[in-house]
């Protein structure tokens, strides 16, 4: 399967041609009509949302990379943008990419708001055939995309070809081992029915914020093991410098994002997890990887 633009409309094209192309395609159809839900979930903040659990991750990890002001790096799979964002401020420039033309707009928007648009552009594209040549970029971050993807391969290749030399690269995903994760399946299932959808949806605004409420999947994110995700980064030529398990919550998911208004600190004290041989059961797996060119 691979992405292609429209000459006319400018939109992500679906060519489906192996199994579990599926996937792809509903999540590209998805993000592109619900955008507005995804990106009220960086606005309207939820202590328990492992969204902004992950990103700090990410930030953590890059600024021990030290790489030098100027660096240019690839977001694999932007979407809203705010990595980016975030990234501008600490000094580095680079290239957006998502397959929805919402998000492309919407990221291109903000950048031009926080006056970041000489740092960073957004292309419409697909992760998984991108749209530069080799050794394009000093680092690149795909955070959330392959549970969207049918195969970790094809993205990370991708992911290595375009990084110079000594290239940086994070990958973050589900945990399929997870703890908060262990009821994804079933409340699925629960708010395929309409009341249900509905309920939880004022739920989440009533007790979160936002307009939009919850999120509306009509289609299962693919979760990954870690092992599996490893060797797949592995066989792309790099090597791992690290890794870490995030997002341990008292109570699994969704219904840690109904606590927020407590505001316990208890899910950031849970972090401490991670230096345990409890850290597999993290919701969220990141991978720090070095290229070997």
């Amino acid at each position: 399967m691979s992405i292609r633009l429209g000459e006319k409309t400018n939109e992500v094209s679906i060519v489906t041609n192996h199994e579990g192309s599926d996937l792809k395609k509903n999540a590209v159809e998805y993000f592109r009509a619900k955008s507005s839900i995804y990106n009220e979930r960086y606005s309207v903040r939820a202590t328990g949302d492992l969204l902004r659990v992950r990103h700090n991750a990410i930030l953590e990890i890059v600024r021990g990379w030290a790489q030098p002001a100027g660096s240019r790096l690839l977001d694999l799979g932007c979407g809203p943008g705010p990595l980016t964002r975030d990234l501008a401020k600490m000094g580095y420039l680079g290239v957006g990419l998502d397959a929805s033309t919402a998000m492309i707009e919407f990221s291109t928007e903000q950048a031009k708001k926080e006056g970041i648009s000489d740092l960073w552009t957004y292309k419409l594209g697909d992760v998984e055939a991108v749209p530069f040549p080799d050794d394009s970029f000093d680092a690149a971050v795909c955070s959330g995309v392959i549970d969207y993807l049918p195969s970790d391969e094809r993205v990370i290749a991708e992911a290595a070809r375009v990084l110079k030399p000594g290239g940086r690269f994070v990958l973050c995903f589900t945990n399929k081992f997870g703890y908060t994760v262990s009821l994804s399946t079933p409340i699925y299932w629960l708010k395929r029915i309409p009341a249900v959808r509905v309920f939880a949806s004022k739920l989440r605004s009533m007790l979160v914020g936002g307009k939009q409420g919850a999120m509306e999947f009509d289609f299962l994110p693919r979760k990954q093991s870690p092992t599996l995700a490893r060797k797949a980064v592995k066989n792309s030529g790099f090597d791992v410098e690290s890794d870490m398990y995030v997002h341990f919550s008292l109570l699994p998911a969704p219904f840690c994002t109904m606590t927020s208004r407590l505001n316990l600190g208890i899910d950031e004290k849970f972090n401490a997890l991670d230096r345990t041989p409890l850290r597999a059961i993290g919701s969220c797996y990141i991978l720090n990887s070095i290229i070997r060119k």
